[in-house]
Formats: C-alpha cells, structure tokens, sequence
C-alpha cells in the first residue's frame, strides 16, 4: 500500500512499542537496570536513554522534606540493545530511497541533514538509528533501525527540498519503504536581501 504525501498520512498512529514475536522486544530482557555494552544506552524504568539524558518520570525532591540516605547502589547488568541487535544482525525495518538528478550538488548537505536528525532522534530514543547509507550516481539508499524513523528523515528531506515523497509500508511486519524523488529544478540557497543605505 502506497500513499503519497499529498494525502496528510500521518505515522502517529504506529507509535507503539515492539510486540507479539518480535525478536527484539524487550519482553525477555532481564528485569532490574540493564546497560547496553556496545552504545552505553541503559534501560530503566521500561525505556532506553543515553547516559546523562534526564529520564521522564523521576522522582522530585518535595520542598521542605530531607532526603533520606539511601545505600542501595543499582548495578547495571549487561544486555545488548535492541538497535545494536539489529545492527549486529543487519535488520532493518525502515528503507529510506533518495533520487534525485541533481544529487551530487546536494550530496554533503542532505548527508549532514541526515545524521543532525539522526543526533537528536538519538538524544529522545537511542533505538532510532542510520544502520547504513549506501550512495548511488543519482541518489543514495538508507535503511533505519525502525520504521517510523525512516518516515521522518524523508519528512525532514521533503520540507527542506520540496520535491515528491511516497511511504509504503507493512504493518505486520513493521516495515516501511520510503521514496523520494528531488524537485526537477535545482534548489538554491536563500540569498539575505541587501539592506538600502540611508541617504546622508
């Protein structure tokens, strides 16, 4: 099933976490605080963060009330995430297909484009991951640790070059296919207008 954008599909509704026989759901993970020895990203409190990432949900001291001391030390245990699995594994669920005639002028700036949303997707949900970019004559294939994550990055790559963006998806098997197709014309840079001088 393809749908273009032209259409306002909307992936909000697929925001929901692995289940069924996924294999790498977090159903069989070890309970207690688990740390990720490839990425360092831990899991506590049914979500993984990145080491110094504030994590929703914790406790705020109540004015006026001292802490009381505490000696329990939790110590995290050794459990390989679920986008490093799929990393080792070479699973992924999103596919990410650029074309674009003009590609080569536009190649340094889309890749940079690219991996800053793969920065911040990573500061929110370490899962969200590039696994591979592999770069063509007209345009590049990128594939993606989960299939909502290659639907952003060809959301981003749309509203900054125009252009035409398909999805194609499977929800049985948490799949996505993402095509878009660059403008015809080349985009420019916006030029700042020249501010007039007052006349002395």
């Amino acid at each position: 099933m393809a749908i273009s954008k032209r259409q306002g599909y909307s992936p909000s509704y697929k925001k929901k976490e692995l289940t069924g026989d996924d294999p790498y759901s977090m159903k069989a993970a070890p309970k207690g605080f688990l740390q990720c020895p490839d990425c360092h990203a831990v899991y506590h409190r049914k979500r993984w963060i990145l080491p110094g990432t504030s994590s929703t949900g914790s406790s705020r001291s109540t004015a006026g009330a001292p802490k009381k001391p505490t000696r329990q030390v939790m110590v995290p245990q050794n459990f390989v995430c679920p986008a490093c699995r799929k990393l080792r594994d070479g699973y992924a669920e999103g596919y990410l297909a650029i074309h674009w005639p003009d590609w080569g002028t536009h190649k340094a700036e889309i890749l940079g484009l690219l991996h800053n949303e793969e920065s911040q997707a990573r500061h929110n949900n370490p899962l969200e991951r590039i696994m591979a970019i592999r770069t063509r004559p007209d345009g590049a294939d990128i594939e993606t640790t989960t299939e909502h994550f290659a639907q952003r990055l060809g959301k981003h790559l749309d509203r900054a070059f125009k252009g035409r963006i398909t999805y194609q998806w499977s929800h049985k098997d948490k799949l996505a296919r993402v095509e878009w197709q660059g403008p015809k014309r080349s985009v420019r840079p916006r030029q700042k207008s020249k501010t007039s001088q007052p006349k002395k």
